[in-house]
């Protein structure tokens, strides 16, 4: 996955005109515990179960759409989907929007889309119905469960350009215990679009794409987090015992003494604090206020020596050490070991009038 991906943990939400046409593809007759393990703000679990009444349960990573979520009337856990429990057979409808990325490991690193559907498709009860949202490549690594678990499947394609972008597809099915043959008929339905179809050629997603599916009655789920509180960890981390013993051995004290120095640096000790960027900060007071810059320049002298009748080219290489001021008022100043040439004299002092004209 790209960095940008990444950043956002894998996370895409359903576009709610995708959501609205699901929701078209499904009926609610009784009261019904529903999930979305990857709820994220909760949207999409929100359009699904739109006018019906159900008990509606999610789980986040993220804090600050975890929170979200929860305002919004949705039961939320905040943390690892992988670290949460609940028992098998209690929700009546999960929908499933993993992230598209694969795991992190050191070997046999597998797409997170089907780790997502074997760790949460036995949350949901017999005859429950799977909604599940995943990239069009990603049909052959979410077969298995489908096959094995899953029977009156359909396979429909999002024409939303979001949906597009990432070649979406919702997967519809009923949880069933699949065995012999028809667990082999599964197979090579997925195997027919996933492997030798294409996503263009797939039935979109339309409010008549195929019979509603009805969603079973079910009672009161129990979800319950066995990970660690990480963002309470970090809030009460600064407040520990321990923390208070073993900052001072790993962190920079704040009140170190600064002054000047005992003997005179050499031109070798300025350059060092230079190219660390210790010499960089804000100096002075009033008028002579200002910012100071100090970088290392190197210079390359190139000189040609003639040896019978081959030219020998040397360069030779000496590294400076370079100031910029940049003052309150708007003047800047550059310092050097050397005088400027007449080429650079743009780069010396320059007041607020100067550059303005």
């Amino acid at each position: 996955m790209r960095n940008a991906a990444r950043l956002k943990m894998g996370y895409y939400p359903l576009p709610e005109s995708e959501g609205i046409k699901l929701r078209s593809l499904l009926t609610y007759t009784q009261t019904a515990s529903v999930i979305d393990p990857c709820v994220g703000q909760g949207t999409a679990l929100h359009l699904v179960t739109r006018s019906a009444a159900v008990r509606r349960y999610g789980i986040e990573l993220d804090a600050e759409r975890a929170h979200i979520a929860g305002v919004s009337g949705i039961e939320t856990i905040q943390g690892n989907t992988f670290d949460t429990i609940a028992k098998p057979e209690s929700f009546s409808l999960l929908y499933l929007n993993p992230p598209y990325d694969s795991e992190i490991g050191s070997i046999a690193n597998r797409r997170m889309e089907a780790v997502f559907l074997e760790n949460t498709y036995r949350w949901l009860r017999m005859e429950g119905i799977l909604v599940l949202v995943i990239p069009f490549e990603r049909l052959p690594d979410c077969a298995g469960v489908l096959s094995s678990h899953f029977a009156a499947l359909n396979v429909f394609r999002m024409t939303h350009p979001d949906s597009v972008q990432y070649r979406q597809i919702a997967v519809l099915g009923v949880r069933r215990e699949v065995r012999g043959k028809a667990v082999e008929q599964n197979k090579r339905q997925l195997q027919t679009i996933g492997l030798y179809g294409s996503f263009s050629k797939l039935p979109e997603l339309q409010p008549d794409a195929c019979v509603a599916y009805a969603v079973p009655t079910s009672g009161p789920a129990e979800v319950s987090y066995r990970g660690l509180p990480y963002d309470l960890l970090e809030d009460l981390l600064p407040h520990s015992g321990a923390w208070r013993q073993a900052a001072p051995l790993l962190l920079p004290r704040d009140d170190i003494a600064t002054g000047r120095p005992i003997t005179p640096l050499h031109g070798g000790h300025v350059g060092l604090l230079c190219t660390a960027g210790l010499l960089n900060g804000v100096f002075g007071h009033g008028e002579n206020r200002h910012v100071a810059r100090w970088r290392s320049v190197k210079h390359v002298t190139t000189f040609v020596e003639q040896e019978g009748d081959a030219e020998i080219i040397h360069h030779r290489e000496r590294w400076t050490n370079e100031l910029r001021l940049v003052y309150a008022d708007g003047r800047t100043l550059k310092l050097t070991e050397t005088p400027p040439k007449k080429e650079d004299e743009a780069d010396g002092e320059c007041t607020p009038a100067a550059r303005a004209a």
